[in-house]
C-alpha cells in the first residue's frame, strides 16, 4: 500500500481541475500542499497581501479563462482574503479560496479561548457561492468536486474550502482517492433550445432597426466570433456595456459608443435588442430615459444566470445559456433564413451623430496646453506605444474613466476593469494574473494613485517572480473623483489631499525600472524606457488635477445619475 498526506491529494485534485497557479503565503498548516504543488506543475506565487492574491487570480481568469487557488492562513490570513472574495463574487470570478485551521478539536464551534480558531465558515459564507470544510482525508477529492460544481453552476464564482492541518497532514492509502475527470461529474453549461434559437431569430430578422448589446459575458465565454458574425447577418449596430468593453474592436463599422448622442438614437429607436452576456446593471442602464419605451421595444436577453434577466427591462424572449452556443446557434438559423434587407442609412447616421458628439467632447481635450499633463494625452501615448495587441487593466476613479474612453480598441480579453463593486487597488495584481496567464503578451496597467497605493507592494511581488508587466501611475497626490461634491457643497475639500509621492522611486525600491514624466514630450520616451526594461516598470507622470476633473460633463452626469437618481428627462 502506497501511502500519500493530504496535501498530496489535494494538489492532485486542484490540477486535476486544471489549476496552475496557487497565489498566497506559507504557514505549517498548509505546507503539505505546498511541498506537493511544483509535482503537480501547479506554480505557486507568493503574495504581499491575501487580497491582492485573489485580484491575481482574477486577471488570470479574465485574460485566459484558467482558475486559480488563494491561501488564507488560519486567522487574520483567512480575514485577508474577504475583499478580493468579494470582488470576486461581484464580478463573476471562479477562485478556490483554500483556509486552514491549526486543529479540529477547538473549532466548529469555536471557544472564547482559542488563538485564531474563529468560525470562518461563517465569515465567508455570505461573500461565496459555497463553501464547506474537510474533516477528514477520505473527503478531500469529494469536497473539491463539490466546491468546482458550485463554482461553475451559472454564472461563475468563487468558492470556499476549509482545510484544517490535521487533515492535510495525515496519510491515505492513494489508490482509495479515486480522481474523476470534470466531465464525469459536472454537466455541460445551459444549451439554448432550438425553439429559443427560431424564435430569436424570426424577431431579430423581421425587426426594422435591431440593435445588439454585447456584455462581458461574450468576452469571457469566448463569443466575440459569433456576435460579430450575427452583427454582420443583421447589419445592424452593435454596442458594449462599460465592463463588455474588449467584447467588440471599438473600431469595428458597426459599433457605437453607447453613452453618447449616438448611442442613446440607438437605444431609443430600435425596436428590437438583442443583450448578450450581461446583467443590463445600473451603469448601463441607469434609467429608462436613455433607452425606448420598454412597451414597444423587444428585448431578447441570454445570459448563464437566470437572475441577469428581466431585471431592469421587461422580457421578449429570455435565454439562459452559454453565450457562445446560444450566439453561435442564432447565427446558424439566421444564415438559414431571409433577413429583412437594410441599406445602411440608419448605422450611417447614428455613426455621424456618435462621431459629432465625441468632436465635441475631444475639442476642449485637443486644445488644452498645460502646465502639466492632461490624462487623455497620457493615455493616447500609452495607446501609440503598447497598441491594439496588449493587455490592459485599468484601476482608479477619473482615471478609469478616461482610460475606457482614450485607450486603444483591444483584442478579446483585453480590457479589464471593476465596473460592478467598484473595488479600488485591483489594478497591479489583477495585471500581473493576467502576464502569468499570458507571458506571451505585453501587459499595462493604468491606475490613479489612490488606488496605487493599495497594493503597490505587488511590484516586489512582480520583481521577484520576474513578472514583467509595466504599470503607469497617474500621480496629483488626491482622491480627485471626491473633490467636485465637497467643493460644490462645503466649498472646501476634506480628506482628499494624498500628499505627493514618486512612484517611479518607490518602484526602484521594490527592484523594478522607474521612469517619470511631467510634461508631455516626455511621456512617450519614458513608456518605451519602461517597455524595453528587462523586468517590471513603472511610469509616475505627474497628471494636472484640474484636467483629470474635466471629464466630458454628459459622461460625468450620467456616472452621477447612478448615484443619485435621474437628472430630469423622465425615466
Amino acid at each position: 500500500m502506497s501511502t500519500i498526506s493530504g496535501g498530496e491529494l489535494f494538489a492532485r485534485c486542484l490540477a486535476n481541475e486544471g489549476v496552475k497557479f496557487v497565489f498566497g503565503l506559507p504557514c505549517p498548516e498548509i505546507d503539505p500542499l505546498l511541498a506537493a504543488l511544483a509535482t503537480h506543475d501547479i506554480r505557486h506565487v507568493p503574495v504581499r497581501h491575501e487580497a491582492a492574491g485573489v485580484h491575481m487570480a482574477e486577471g488570470l481568469y479574465k485574460t485566459t479563462g484558467q482558475v486559480a487557488a488563494v491561501l488564507g492562513n488560519p486567522g487574520p490570513g483567512s480575514a485577508n482574503l474577504l475583499p478580493g472574495v468579494m470582488t470576486a463574487r461581484h464580478e463573476g470570478v471562479p477562485v478556490v479560496a483554500i483556509t486552514s485551521q491549526h486543529r479540529l478539536g477547538i473549532v466548529y464551534p469555536s471557544p472564547p479561548s482559542t488563538f485564531q480558531g474563529q468560525d470562518q465558515l461563517d465569515v465567508f459564507k455570505p461573500l461565496v457561492k459555497w463553501g464547506g470544510p474537510v474533516l477528514s482525508w477520505e473527503r478531500i477529492p469529494e469536497v473539491v468536486r463539490l466546491a468546482f460544481r458550485e463554482m461553475w453552476a451559472g454564472r461563475p464564482g468563487p468558492v470556499h474550502i476549509e482545510v484544517p492541518a490535521p487533515v492535510l497532514y495525515a496519510t491515505g492509502d492513494e489508490q482509495s482517492a479515486v480522481l474523476l475527470p470534470p466531465a464525469a461529474y459536472r454537466p455541460p453549461q445551459p444549451q439554448a433550445s432550438a425553439a429559443q434559437l427560431h424564435q430569436a431569430a424570426a424577431l431579430l430578422a423581421k425587426a426594422q432597426r435591431p440593435l445588439v448589446v454585447a456584455g462581458s459575458g461574450v468576452d469571457r465565454a469566448g463569443a466575440n466570433a459569433a456576435l460579430l458574425e450575427l452583427v454582420g447577418l443583421l447589419g445592424c449596430p452593435v454596442m458594449t456595456t462599460m465592463a463588455g468593453r474588449a467584447a467588440v474592436p471599438l473600431d469595428h463599422s458597426n459599433y457605437i459608443f453607447g453613452f453618447g448622442r449616438g448611442g442613446d438614437a440607438v437605444k431609443q429607436e430600435a425596436d428590437v435588442i438583442l443583450v448578450a452576456g450581461s446583467r443590463l446593471g445600473n451603469l448601463d442602464l441607469p434609467y429608462d430615459k436613455y433607452w425606448g419605451d420598454p412597451a414597444r421595444q423587444q428585448l431578447i436577453h441570454i445570459d448563464i444566470d437566470p437572475r441577469h434577466l428581466g431585471v431592469t427591462r421587461p422580457l421578449a424572449l429570455g435565454v439562459v445559456a452559454d453565450v457562445k452556443q446560444a450566439l453561435e446557434g442564432l447565427v446558424q438559423v439566421l444564415r438559414a433564413q431571409p433577413v429583412r434587407r437594410r441599406d445602411g442609412s440608419d448605422l450611417a447616421r447614428y455613426r455621424a451623430a456618435a462621431q459629432a458628439w465625441w468632436d465635441e467632447q475631444l475639442a476642449p481635450i485637443a486644445l488644452w496646453s498645460g502646465p502639466g499633463l492632461h490624462p487623455a494625452h497620457v493615455l493616447q501615448r500609452i495607446g501609440a506605444v503598447f497598441g491594439r495587441d496588449a493587455v490592459y487593466v485599468t484601476d482608479g476613479g477619473n482615471t478609469s474613466l478616461w482610460a475606457h474612453s482614450c485607450l486603444p480598441p483591444t483584442q478579446p480579453r483585453s480590457y479589464h476593469s471593476i465596473l460592478e463593486l467598484g473595488m479600488l487597488g485591483t489594478g497591479i495584481p489583477s495585471a500581473i494574473g493576467a502576464k502569468l496567464g499570458a507571458p506571451q503578451r505585453e501587459v499595462l496597467c493604468v491606475t490613479g494613485d489612490g488606488a496605487a497605493g493599495f497594493n503597490f507592494m505587488e511590484m516586489q511581488s512582480a520583481a521577484r517572480d520576474g513578472v514583467k508587466i509595466t504599470t503607469v501611475v497617474f500621480a496629483e497626490g488626491a482622491w480627485t473623483m471626491e473633490m467636485p461634491n465637497e467643493q460644490m457643497l462645503y466649498g472646501r475639500t476634506f480628506g482628499t489631499e494624498q500628499g505627493t509621492v514618486r512612484w517611479d522611486r518607490v518602484a526602484e525600491g521594490l527592484g523594478c525600472h522607474g521612469e517619470y514624466a511631467e510634461r508631455l514630450d516626455e511621456v512617450e520616451p519614458a513608456l518605451r524606457r519602461a517597455q524595453a526594461a528587462a523586468g517590471p516598470a513603472v511610469v509616475c507622470v505627474r497628471t494636472d488635477r484640474e484636467a483629470n476633473l474635466a471629464i466630458p460633463v454628459e459622461l460625468t452626469l450620467r456616472f452621477v445619475e447612478v448615484y443619485q437618481g435621474p437628472m430630469g428627462g423622465g425615466g
